[in-house]
């Protein structure tokens, strides 16, 4: 690895000259004139030799490493709150509607002198003829109390329309007590023509 010349290399040579020079002049006068010229030739490239030893030329400077450039910390994003769903909206519960389509198999089977008796009871309580309401529910339903026509919709043993049936009182449209009291009652006030082909 080449040296720096520095003041004191330059310090040091310039001592060496100076001390090399005096005694190149003390070993002329010594020598005499004639040997002056060999001594001083010979002291001259000791001198040059001394002077140059180590000299080298100064090497360019280790540059200083650059400090390499610190990142910018990228900022870390928020993460996109997740939108809260709308919950559907609850619909409000039916009111109970007194026609639909026939029950399942929840409900009681009747026979068809059941039904008979049943609107017997309903035709003596409303003082009818219990032939008159028989015979209206045979011709209507075959006196099944689950009978059902979508024309309508007519519903039950006696084909009630719902709106008839609630608007005289009826919640449940399959119940063939209800249907029998209401249509007896109606036969009582005159208001058989509601069955025009089956109650004449």
């Amino acid at each position: 690895m080449r040296r720096l010349i520095t003041r004191r290399h330059i310090g040091l040579v310039a001592t060496g000259l100076l001390a090399v020079t005096l005694a190149v002049v003390a070993a002329v006068q010594t020598s005499g004139r004639a040997g002056s010229e060999a001594v001083d030739l010979a002291l001259l490239r000791r001198t040059v030799s001394v002077a140059t030893e180590g000299m080298t030329q100064p090497a360019s400077p280790t540059p200083s490493p650059t400090p390499a450039a610190t990142p910018t910390p990228t900022p870390t994003p928020m993460p996109t709150p997740t939108p809260t769903p709308t919950p559907a909206p609850v619909p409000a519960a039916a009111a109970p509607n007194p026609g639909s389509a026939p029950p399942g198999g929840s409900r009681p089977a009747y026979s068809q002198q059941q039904v008979e008796s049943i609107l017997t009871a309903a035709a003596d309580a409303a003082g009818v003829d219990p032939a008159w309401l028989i015979s209206t529910a045979e011709c209507e339903s075959d006196l099944n109390p689950y009978a059902y026509n979508a024309s309508g919709p007519y519903d039950g043993v006696l084909q009630f329309l719902p709106s008839t049936f609630a608007a005289h009182g009826g919640t449940d449209i399959w119940d063939p007590t209800q249907q029998a009291q209401i249509a007896a009652t109606m036969f009582a006030s005159g208001e058989s023509g509601e069955w025009p082909v089956c109650s004449r």
